[in-house]
């Protein structure tokens, strides 16, 4: 890995953010790829909530002075992005998980999509999940495929996609940080990014989505994993649903359960009578995580 930056463009208004929890091999693949980027950001931030050291020494490894390691003792996804925001004075924080691997031209388009959608606050990208490891993929071959939203809406209609995201760093101020009961190692595993993409567009700030900003994410987990995996993302969903309810904000409730995940419901028979067992297990622990989610919102 060049740890240099060589002669290419710096957008020095750009801050990643990378929280991880013990994986530091993929951090570094995922960090490796940002750093094949055409344009670089002017700064890397790693919020390390790992029990050991091995992330910080592969870290120290790549010898790479735009990387700032910070150790947390605290857990859970939203906690570290809230202190990697915290850490940084950038307008533009952009949020990668340690699966998610970066196109070649992922900053170099984040530049230009904060250009061409300058009023919007939130700008969420594309994730092409693949199993094994990062094929070759031609990013001229894109058909560019965006659109925005503002105002109380489906934050799943635009992903939402919180390990591909940038925003600005004013949304922060208007709406508040990422809700640290919400995401994955926290009390309710999920839905962070729903929540927060929620809070954004009933504050009617503009979140664009755009294929332009893409990376692979890579699906390490195994068929026993997504179905618990599952179960810990309704708990978010039905967490977030009512947080929502008990402020009297019935939206989530009386249009996004209804639209988005009634549908997990309603696949339990289904299934069972279709015989699809992997299907039945999975929708069945959706369903029960969004219910228990609901029921154990502290009011």
């Amino acid at each position: 890995m060049n740890t240099e930056a060589d002669n290419r463009n710096i957008f020095n208004d750009l801050c990643i953010v990378y929280p991880t929890c013990g994986r530091p091999d993929l951090l570094i693949k995922s960090i490796s790829m940002l750093w094949k980027n055409s344009v670089l950001p002017g700064q890397i931030i790693v919020i390390d909530q790992s029990q050991c050291d091995t992330t910080k020494v592969a870290l120290s490894k790549l010898n790479n002075k735009c990387i700032i390691h910070i150790p947390s003792t605290e857990k859970g996804l939203s906690r570290a992005r809230n202190l990697g925001i915290q850490s940084s004075q950038a307008p533009l924080i952009g949020f990668l998980d340690d699966d998610c691997m970066p196109f070649s031209d992922w900053v170099s388009n984040i530049q230009t999509a904060t250009e061409d959608h300058a009023k919007s606050h939130v700008w969420i990208g594309e994730d092409i999940h693949v199993k094994d490891d990062v094929p070759e993929y031609d990013p001229l071959d894109r058909i560019v495929y965006e659109f925005s939203f503002s105002g109380k809406n489906d934050p799943w209609r635009i992903g939402p996609t919180g390990g591909n995201s940038v925003f600005r760093r004013s949304a922060f101020d208007d709406v508040g940080l990422f809700d640290p009961l919400l995401g994955q190692g926290s009390d309710f595993p999920g839905a962070e990014d729903g929540d927060m993409i929620y809070r954004v567009m009933k504050n009617n700030l503009k979140v664009t989505f755009t294929n332009t900003i893409q990376c692979f994410h890579l699906d390490w987990r195994n068929g026993e994993q997504e179905i618990r995996n599952g179960y810990n993302y309704g708990l978010g969903v039905g967490a977030m649903l009512a947080k929502f309810f008990y402020k009297k904000d019935f939206y989530p409730m009386t249009t996004i359960l209804l639209q988005r995940f009634i549908i997990k419901f309603l696949k339990v028979p289904l299934c069972l009578i279709t015989g699809d067992k992997f299907g039945y297990r999975q929708n069945l622990k959706w369903s029960q995580g969004i219910i228990k989610g609901f029921c154990n919102w502290p009011r």
